[in-house]
């Protein structure tokens, strides 16, 4: 499973560690080569995201998570 997701060279992201959040899996397409993997880290979520709605079992894979 992915620790980070694939960001363009030079890209930093909008914040530090944004290369692990669901919503860049979104924007690089992670989806749609990596369905598996993505479910395992949707799977059992214990946490949301204000910003974007998504959901993830770690907080770490999102940009401004909240316990659910």
């Amino acid at each position: 499973m992915a620790k980070s997701f694939p960001l363009p060279d030079g890209y930093d992201g909008l914040h530090r560690g944004h290369g692990n959040h669901l919503c860049v899996a979104h924007v690089m397409g992670y989806l749609q080569t990596n369905w598996r993997e993505y479910k395992e880290l949707v799977a059992d979520s214990r946490y949301v995201c204000r910003n974007c709605g998504r959901a993830a079992h770690k907080a770490e894979h999102l940009c401004n998570p909240e316990s659910l």
